[in-house]
């Protein structure tokens, strides 16, 4: 059986040549890469995207046949960041959505490019697969302002938000069930006896994620009688652009005579940064503080102790997002307009509260 080694020999190339060749979909083939398309056919080598359902159209040109004809099996996978220092590979939230984005690409055939652009960057500094027209589907995700949405619209038919949504629905969107989630976060800080002390932790410029979140825990507050509501909760000054450690504020806060018994924070990020401050001052968790974070991201089970938080499946959102970009490149040709208002209800992943041991009875 011909392996790629032996087809980077008969077309006079390199193996990186011959693996870009059969991993480009959609793009008419240059004069090297119908050389290795030529020496492939002749020594009878299939890679293995051909083998998971990819052919070769009759101009050398890749296919897939799960899509309709003429449609593009390119995606764009576009990461908002929420300043210079927050990229995929360090962000333990949006890296998991990438990873499960990725294997749903290649199980359906789709091949996807990714770009990173800061949350709070100019209209002007649009993906160059935006401006350049190279995809008609895309998966926007993190925080991005209304008007950049709308400006890439504009170039891109096809848009699925992902851990954001449009409040006119005018984007199909995946949300986890950050009201659910916080609710249930809530209660069980009141079961365990902590009620006129819980307050929640978030920054002062929250994502509308956050923003669900923080109703959850005054819902869960209100409906178990607890009266006041007022001073339940605890903003941080954040300055994206200089990436601020919001560990000081919190030092100062835990230091104030405000201090509650329990804690809820909008996600694991900000409760491990409680957790190294009360490690700094000297607090103990959970004799001194009760803490649950949201998110579940992989070092939270390591913490010390161990972090009580509430677990989004990451990886199934991407993986989800992906799989309802598909379900519209699909349908794209022959969707009725009575079905759009169903295609842009977000869709909600649910949650569920992981017990650890960062809280206790009071």
């Amino acid at each position: 059986m011909s392996t790629i080694r032996d087809v980077a020999k008969e077309a006079g190339v390199s193996t990186a040549t011959v693996s870009r060749t059969f991993t480009t979909p959609n793009i008419k083939p240059t004069k090297t890469q119908t050389k290795v398309l030529e020496a492939a056919r002749k020594l009878g080598y299939r890679s293995r995207h051909q083998q998971i359902g990819k052919e070769w159209s009759e101009d050398g040109s890749f296919f897939s046949p799960a899509l309709p004809a003429g449609l593009q099996n390119m995606i764009g996978f576009q990461f908002f960041a929420s300043g210079p220092g927050d990229s995929l590979s360090s962000n333990a939230f949006y890296g998991p959505i990438l990873h499960g984005a990725e294997k749903e690409a290649s199980s359906l055939g789709l091949h996807m490019l990714l770009n990173t652009t800061d949350a709070h960057a100019s209209l002007q500094d649009l993906p160059s697969m935006v401006k350049n027209h190279i995809v008609r589907s895309m998966l926007l995700v993190g925080s991005a302002d209304p008007q950049m949405l709308a400006t890439i619209s504009q170039h891109v038919p096809n848009l699925i938000l992902v851990d954001n949504y449009d409040d006119n629905r005018n984007y199909e969107s995946i949300v986890s069930d950050g009201f659910g989630g916080a609710y249930q976060a809530t209660k069980y800080l009141l079961d365990l006896g902590h009620r006129e002390e819980i307050k929640f932790l978030m920054p002062d410029y929250p994502s509308k994620t956050l923003q669900d979140r923080l109703r959850g825990f005054v819902c869960a507050l209100f409906e178990n009688g607890v009266e006041s509501l007022s001073n339940k909760v605890i903003t941080l000054p954040e300055d994206h652009q200089k990436c601020t450690d919001p560990k000081a504020a919190i030092v100062e806060f835990l230091q104030s005579s405000g201090r509650p018994t329990a804690l809820l924070c909008g996600n694991d990020y900000y409760a491990h940064k409680v957790i190294q401050a009360c490690w700094d001052i000297g607090l103990k968790i959970p004799d001194d503080l009760s803490v649950i974070g949201f998110d579940d991201i992989e070092f939270s089970q390591q913490s010390c102790p161990p972090l009580t938080t509430v677990r989004v499946d990451k990886e199934w959102m991407g993986r989800f997002a992906v799989r309802r970009l598909f379900e519209r490149l699909r349908s794209e040709a022959g969707a009725q307009q009575t079905q759009q208002a169903k295609l842009l209800e977000p869709h909600v992943i649910p949650v569920s509260l992981i017990v650890r041991g960062s809280c206790r009875a009071l």
